[in-house]
């Protein structure tokens, strides 16, 4: 009977230290923060101030008039969050301003002539996206204009340097030119702030013949 206590008390304190050796052996668990991933439109938010640096807002090839497209860094994705929360604009977005087409007076006449009336000075047709602008004092703009919120503008510019059609008969003393008109429109904005306007900009709006005495 002593011997089997004896035996029993020494497997015990084996159990035990055992124990105590493998608890010692595992690792010790270290708590580490949790590493989120930031989505695109967190990191588009936090450069969105950013963006209006002169870099990004300076004209290139791609402007025609001070409308630019395809603009380095454009945050389409932050002004897509911001602009669709403000439904008051969305009724805006579409076609804003389209070429002046002036009425066909061949259409009524009865008989045809076969000819085509064309302008006094060459002109070039664009339609634009534009994503920046200057508006009318002169300062440059950032213009809504991402998937679903769309302005488009259409309009034509004097070819460079032209005249106007028979310019060579004109009268002693007097030469021609193209001189190339503008309007104002409004389109949807967005100041570095992150606020929503309507900015005034100026657009080309047609080409027309001028003349002037030379002496």
């Amino acid at each position: 009977m002593g011997n089997f206590a004896n035996s029993f008390v020494v497997y015990m304190i084996c159990i035990s230290i055992c124990g105590l050796n493998g608890q010692r052996r595992r690792p010790p668990h270290i708590a580490r923060p949790i590493a989120f991933a930031r989505g695109g439109n967190i990191q588009q938010g936090n450069d969105f101030s950013k963006f209006f640096d002169y870099h990004n807002l300076a004209e290139t090839a791609d402007c025609v008039h001070h409308l630019c497209y395809n603009v380095t860094n454009y945050p389409s994705d932050t002004i897509k969050n911001i602009i669709a929360k403000k439904k008051e604009y969305h009724h805006l977005f579409g076609s804003v301003i389209e070429p002046y087409t002036p009425p066909s007076i061949l259409a009524k006449s009865p008989v045809s002539s076969g000819t085509e009336d064309r302008n006094m000075c060459a002109t070039r047709q664009y339609t634009h996206y534009p994503q920046t602008a200057l508006n009318k004092f002169s300062k440059r703009v950032v213009i809504v204009n991402v998937d679903d919120f769309k302005q488009s503008v259409s309009f034509e510019i004097c070819q460079s340097n032209a005249r106007c059609f028979m310019d060579d008969h004109t009268p002693l003393h007097y030469e021609t030119s193209c001189k190339q008109q503008y309007t104002v429109i409004r389109l949807v904005s967005i100041a570095e702030n992150g606020n929503v306007s309507l900015d005034s900009v100026p657009v080309p709006s047609s080409c027309v013949c001028t003349y002037r005495r030379t002496v």
